[in-house]
C-alpha cells in the first residue's frame, strides 16, 4: 500500500525535489542513480550524490526511453545499489523489461514523477531559444501542474494520448499534477524502509490526495477522447488489424528503426518467420506490452503516426483476447 507525503517547496519544486532525491540517496545508501543523459540518447549514471543538482525531471523533453538502456547499465555494476528516476512511461516499459528477464526490478529504488508533457525534439530546441533557455519551459510547465499542464496540442502525440501520466508504480512516486506546486508537492511510498515522516514535511491530508486524483482521471479521459478523434480522422489510412500491420513493417523493409528505440523490443525482439515477415504471435506480445512513449515514432524516417497506429492496434488486440 502507498503511503502520501509532503514535501513544502517554498516557491522553488525543481530545488526541492532534487534536494529530496540527494537525501533519499544518501539514507537508502545508493551506490548511484541511473538518469536520462540530456540531449543524449543514453543513460547517465551518477556516482555522486552532488550531482543530483545538475539534472531536472521535468524537462519537457524526451530523447530516450531509459527502461530500453538501464539493463546494460545494471550489468556493468552487478554489485551496486542503484536508483532509477524515470517518467511513467518509462517506468511502465521497465515493469515490461523486467518481466520478460533483462533485470530484476527488485535489485533498484525506482523513483517516478508525474509527467507534465513533453514536446518533439526539434521544437523542443526552438521554444528553449525563444524563452532563453530550456529552465524558462521547465518554470512555464511547472506553472501550469495545477491545471494539469499547458495545452497539450504542443506536446509529442505521445503525451497527448497517454492515458497514464501520473506517477503511481515506482517505490517512491512523486505527484506534481493538478498541485499548488510552488506550494507542496505529493510523495507516495511503497518503500517503508525509510523514515517517510523524517524525511518529508508531513503526512498528506485526503484533500490534497483527491485533487492529484481527480486531475489525473481529468487528464485520462481528455486524452482518450483525443486518440478518438485521431482515430477518426485517420481512419482510412490506419491499419485495421494486426495482419495489416505486419505488411505495413513488410513494407518497411529492413528499417526497424521503431523497434531499435523501443525498450520491449530490447528485451524481446519480434521473431521473423521464414518467410521474411514478422511472426503474428511475436508482433501481438510486442504491442500488447507497449507502454506508450512514442519514442518509436520520433525515430521513425517516414514520419508515419506510430503512436496512433500500436494504440489502436493495441486496442483491437486487446478487445480480441477479451472476447
Amino acid at each position: 500500500m502507498s503511503t502520501p507525503w509532503v514535501l513544502n517547496t517554498h516557491g522553488d519544486p525543481l530545488g526541492t525535489l532534487n534536494q529530496f532525491i540527494r537525501t533519499i540517496w544518501e539514507k537508502a545508501r545508493l551506490d548511484g542513480l541511473v538518469v536520462a543523459a540530456g540531449d543524449q540518447k543514453e543513460a547517465y549514471l551518477l556516482e555522486d550524490p552532488s550531482q543530483v543538482q545538475e539534472i531536472n525531471p521535468f524537462r519537457p523533453v524526451m530523447t530516450a526511453n531509459l527502461a530500453r538502456l538501464l539493463p546494460e547499465t545494471v550489468r556493468a555494476k552487478p554489485d551496486a545499489r542503484l536508483g532509477v528516476l524515470l517518467r511513467p512511461c518509462e517506468m511502465r516499459a521497465l515493469t515490461e523489461v523486467a518481466e520478460r528477464g533483462a533485470l530484476r526490478i527488485d535489485r533498484l529504488l525506482t523513483i517516478c514523477v508525474d509527467c507534465l508533457g513533453t514536446f518533439p525534439e526539434d521544437e523542443f530546441e526552438w521554444r528553449s531559444a525563444r524563452k532563453g533557455s530550456e529552465g524558462g519551459l521547465t518554470s512555464e510547465a511547472l506553472q501550469f501542474a495545477h491545471q494539469g499542464g499547458i495545452s497539450a496540442y504542443r506536446y509529442r502525440a505521445a503525451c497527448q494520448m497517454c492515458v497514464s501520466p501520473g506517477a503511481t508504480e515506482a517505490d517512491i512516486n512523486i505527484g506534481v499534477l493538478g498541485l499548488p506546486v510552488r506550494h507542496t508537492i505529493l510523495v507516495s511510498v511503497r518503500d517503508g524502509k525509510l523514515d517517510w515522516q523524517e524525511l518529508t514535511d508531513s503526512q498528506a491530508d485526503s484533500g490534497l490526495v483527491d485533487r492529484h486524483d481527480a486531475m489525473l482521471a481529468r487528464l485520462s479521459e481528455r486524452h482518450i477522447r483525443t486518440r478518438e478523434r485521431v482515430v477518426e480522422g485517420l481512419a482510412e489510412v490506419l491499419p485495421p488489424d494486426v495482419n495489416a500491420l505486419i505488411d505495413q513493417f513488410a513494407a518497411c523493409g529492413t528499417c526497424q528503426s521503431c523497434m531499435g528505440v523501443c525498450p520491449i523490443c530490447a528485451a524481446d525482439a519480434p521473431r521473423i518467420g521464414k518467410d521474411g515477415r514478422l511472426e503474428r504471435e511475436s508482433v501481438v506480445n510486442w504491442l500488447v506490452s507497449c507502454a506508450g512513449c512514442g519514442m518509436c515514432e520520433q525515430a521513425c524516417p517516414n514520419h508515419l503516426p506510430l503512436s496512433i497506429i500500436f494504440t489502436h492496434i493495441k486496442e483491437q488486440i486487446e478487445k480480441e483476447l477479451a472476447m
